[in-house]
């Protein structure tokens, strides 16, 4: 199909031809528009003022001579082409192009073979002439190639098979192939749509295109598109097929409606902007169905289904509540027998059922279009096809083919099947088996299937599926549910076991089943939730409130969802901020029950949380006055700066609480509750940790102090606070005391230096308690190192585990060293990682490794700049000592045959090692081979390659506080 321009037609004849053509074409093109059939409906979106730009080059961007829109299914990308033609056929827009052609895909995949001239004149080959005269000519043309991904042709078989030849005859699919890889009028402006999973192959045909992202509505176009609806209201339903005049039914309903309306109007008469307002106020209660709203598709349907539930005044706010509920409303609306004629009584809900085993099977096989063929091989009469199609169930293409109106409409559908089949499946393997829904690799290749399962879930409901036998005589009883939980895959697990645990709370909220919700839940000990929209929140506060087993929880809740402390927008978005705000508080309040009906819960990890001043309230005192006996709290990265502090003091005299981790940029006010919580005579924290901590000395005194007085405390980790040599004075003061039960002990990262490290000599010295210490990224250098080996020598020293990760230690530092673990008897694991020790630093320690004494069972190593001469040294010590049974070389340039020299050297020696961590080539055959070997003569030995990042920050010692 193509048009030309006045510019390029030349005398009465010309003008004869172009007059006929696009009369023909404007009847074609007005009404073609979706969501509705009428062009009064259309929304002139930001995706098409931005095509504009793209298609004019005065706008002062880059001229660009490939454009790809691309987008979701129903997103708008045929409106926007269509709209484009249009308005270029009224000389409106884009009239730099004297010659544009409209090119469908779904009727490419039909044609006959024929010549490139033939395809672009096929509906009058007395064109011909003209398309020929504007090339010659050398015209700019816009070819607008509409549903690339609709081709049944993949584009690696059709880059190798082109042409060139404008009269050539190939195959319709080659010559388009010929097209988009500029074989074929290679000056022209090509603008194509497509789904965007089919990117990759548009990338291997088209060079270099400029991709535009159809995102469908805004906020603003959505608000438009619901006050047009309700405006244009009688034409729409009469285009959707209800209420349609013309039979006895639908007469008698219609005037049961008007009689309803009549009262009705005795009492309150709505204008079409208030019936709007309604509809759409309804709506964005739901967050996911309000975004689905972009899609004009989905708007339609939606207007549909809200204008239904008002005329029956329903509570709009339960056909919002969740997909199914919207969606098997909007079929029931469309397809009630009220809105059609009663000969159809029978053949319209069998067809029904066929379409839906027709969904399921599209579905599965990825197409995106349903044939002829595949509707007769169901025995579908084609005739009645255009009665779903009005209703906007289906939407026919001019190639007699069809698509479901919406992906939404297709996987409900899809979904009626796999539940019918759920009810009679035994032993034997279904087409439709729920296996396809529940495998994670099926899923991730072909992600519509995740639709499909959350239907299901929604179909899960006594009151749907009677109503489903009442439309459409499907006949599925409510044990189908019974049938779900006792399912069970190849793994032998229960079936919500093998689904992510954010997906299954989905599905569970979708069926609106506080039984099912109960059954499922009491499944679970442990949950790890990241609350990203508000609709996460509201799925997992209807399940949550519902669960009774939960041991340990994690939450993660993102910036946004409560926006209380948002800047101050216009009045009115306020106020729907506002009202949004209050309803989602309200889910909040439910989903922060799971503190009153889990007493089992134990542990309570909140971490990069973002609370309003409301929210963080209701969290408190649900948790105050929780039943649950908490042991374990983790609170990381959560914002308002208060939130620590509320949070902190609901702990203060909690009896069974015995970890306690904060770590976060807003501990600035922490530290005076801490000490509150800790000086309480009920206080049992025996593991602390307080990290990102900046404050004063003062404030310090005060928090040692306090913790002086707790004998429970054993454990404390101040990582990462500017604790300074003066605050780690302080705390050695503190420690001192002949009643310190400290155990471990993590200073890592606190700004300290040698100058400190004199007082913690003396605690080294006397404590009875400490056994693990933790100076990690200190710079205590050598002269610090030394003054600590002394008190590390003394016999009364019962540390067993140090870390001295990067901490400006030196080959004379590690001289102090070696002669430490001579004497040592107590410490059994160094890490000395990321310091420089080089050759020499290398050799002291293997000496002190020698000596019979030595008693360290692990050495960490990585990164300190060792060579391959090392090799031999290690392997000589490993022969000799009969402790060490972890040793990480890892990072070291220790060359290729490290492997070999360590291999050759313990082969025949019996070895206490157990784990060896190196950089080699594990792809080397040889190097194979010696690791095979080991694992026979040395079967507790794991050599490991090394993996890890060289730039990692971390200390290679497993974390060893908690």
């Amino acid at each position: 199909m193509f048009c030309l321009s006045p510019l390029s037609i030349i005398g009465w004849e010309e003008h004869k031809h172009k007059k006929s053509w696009l009369d023909h074409y404007l009847n074609e093109w007005k009404y073609r528009f979706w969501p509705s059939c009428n062009e009064r409906l259309y929304i002139e979106t930001e995706s098409y003022r931005t095509l504009m730009t793209l298609c004019n080059p005065k706008a002062g961007m880059p001229f660009a001579h490939a454009i790809v829109l691309h987008g979701p299914p129903h997103s708008g990308k045929t409106t926007v082409v269509n709209r484009l033609m249009l308005q270029w056929s009224e000389s409106k827009q884009a009239q730099m192009f004297p010659c544009a052609f409209y090119i469908n895909c779904g009727e490419i995949n039909e044609m006959r073979p024929c010549t490139f001239v033939q395809l672009l004149t096929m509906e009058k080959p007395s064109w011909r002439k003209y398309v020929m005269k504007s090339l010659a000519m050398g015209e700019n043309f816009l070819f607008v190639v509409d549903g690339f991904d609709e081709l049944k042709f993949p584009a690696e078989v059709l880059m190798h098979d082109i042409c060139g030849d404008w009269n050539t005859e190939k195959p319709a699919v080659v010559l388009l192939s010929s097209l988009l890889q500029r074989k074929m009028a290679p000056h022209a402006t090509l603008l194509v749509t497509t789904r965007t999973q089919a990117l990759r192959q548009i990338h291997l045909m088209i060079d270099q295109p400029f991709l535009v992202d159809i995102q469908g509505f805004s906020e603003r176009e959505r608000q438009e598109y619901f006050q047009k609806f309700f405006k244009d209201l009688k034409y729409i339903n009469r285009a959707h097929g209800i209420w349609e005049p013309g039979d006895d039914t639908a007469q008698q309903a219609t005037a049961s409606v008007a009689t309803t309306a009549e009262q009705g109007a005795e009492d309150m008469v709505e204008s079409d902007d208030v019936m709007a307002l309604r509809a759409l106020n309804a709506l964005r209660s739901n967050a996911a169905l309000f975004h689905m709203a972009s899609l004009p598709s989905a708007c339609s349907i939606f207007c549909v289904c809200l204008d239904q539930g008002m005329r029956k005044r329903e509570d709009l706010a339960l056909r919002c509540q969740t997909h199914t509920s919207m969606f098997l409303n909007y079929l029931f609306s469309v397809l009630s027998p009220e809105t059609y004629q009663s000969c159809l009584k029978t053949q319209v809900p069998s067809t029904f059922r066929k379409l839906c085993i027709v969904a399921a099977d599209t579905l599965l096989e990825q197409l995106p279009v349903i044939c002829e063929e595949d509707l007769l091989r169901l025995d579908v009469n084609l005739n009645i096809m255009h009665f779903f199609d009005c209703r906007n169930v289906v939407d026919r293409k001019k190639n007699n083919c069809y698509s479901f109106y919406h992906l939404s409409v297709q996987q409900l559908m899809a979904a009626i099947i796999f539940v019918q089949e759920l009810e009679k499946e035994d032993k034997r393997v279904s087409k439709y088996s729920m296996q396809k829904l529940v495998s994670r690799e099926t899923r991730l290749k072909n992600p519509n299937l995740s639709g499909v399962l959350l239907f299901v879930f929604g179909l899960l409901n006594e009151t749907r599926l009677q109503k489903l036998g009442t439309f459409f005589d499907f006949q599925i009883s409510i044990r189908v549910k019974k049938k779900l939980l006792e399912y069970k895959s190849g793994e032998n697990k229960p079936f919500p076991l093998l689904i992510d645990r954010q997906q299954i709370l989905s599905c569970l909220y979708e069926s609106q089943d506080k039984e099912l919700v109960k059954e499922v839940m009491a499944l679970f000990e442990e949950i790890s939730l990241d609350l990203k929209t508000s609709t996460d929140l509201i799925s997992a506060s209807f399940c949550l409130k519902n669960s009774q087993n939960l041991q340990t929880v994690s939450l993660q809740v993102a910036k946004g969802i409560f926006p209380e402390n948002d800047a101050v927008l216009e009045s009115t978005a306020q106020y729907q901020r506002s009202q949004d705000n209050q309803h989602l508080l309200a889910f909040w309040t439910d989903f922060c029950d799971l503190f009153n009906s889990n007493e089992k819960l134990v542990f309570l990890n909140i971490g990069k949380s973002f609370f309003s001043r409301s929210s963080l309230e209701i969290l408190c005192d649900k948790l105050s006055s929780a039943p649950c006996h908490l042991q374990k709290v983790l609170l990381k990265n959560i914002s308002p700066a208060n939130a620590y502090k509320k949070l902190c003091l609901i702990f203060n005299g909690y009896e069974t609480l015995s970890h306690l981790t904060l770590k976060g940029d807003n501990l600035s006010t922490i530290l005076p509750s801490l000490c509150e919580v800790m000086k309480h005579p009920a206080c049992n924290i025996k593991f602390l940790s307080l990290c990102s901590y900046p404050t004063g000395i003062q404030k310090w005194d005060d928090f040692f102090q306090a913790i002086k007085v707790r004998q429970s405390l054993t454990c404390l980790d101040l990582t990462d606070n500017e604790l300074l040599d003066k605050g780690a004075r302080l705390m050695c003061k503190t420690w001192k005391q002949p009643n310190s039960t400290l155990q471990r002990v993590s200073l890592e990262n606190c700004r300290l230096t040698e100058a400190c490290c004199k007082d913690i000599s003396s605690i080294l010295m006397v404590s009875q308690a400490l056994t693990h210490l933790n100076l990690a990224k200190n710079v205590l250098g050598d002269n610090g190192v030394k003054v600590l080996c002394e008190s590390l020598s003394y016999p009364e020293c019962k540390l067993q585990t140090l870390v001295l990760w990067s901490c400006n230690i030196t080959s004379e530092g590690c001289h102090h060293l070696s002669k430490m673990l001579s004497q040592a008897l107590s410490l059994e694991h160094l890490d000395l990682g990321q310091n420089c020790i080089r050759t020499p630093g290398t050799r002291f320690l293997c000496e002190a490794l020698k000596e019979p004494q030595s008693n360290l069972k692990s050495l960490w190593l990585y990164g300190c700049s060792m060579t391959p001469n090392n090799c031999k040294d290690f392997s000589e010590t490993l022969r000799n000592n009969k402790s060490l049974n972890t040793l990480d070389l890892s990072q070291n340039n220790l060359g290729a045959d490290a492997v070999k020299t360590f291999c050759e050297d313990l082969k025949h020696n019996v070895c206490p090692l157990q784990t060896l961590r190196l950089k080699f080539d594990d792809a080397n055959p040889s190097i194979q081979k010696l690791i095979q070997e080991m694992k026979k003569s040395h079967p507790q030995l794991t050599i490991n390659n090394d993996q890890s990042d060289p730039k990692r920050k971390g200390s290679s010692l497993p974390h060893f506080i908690f």
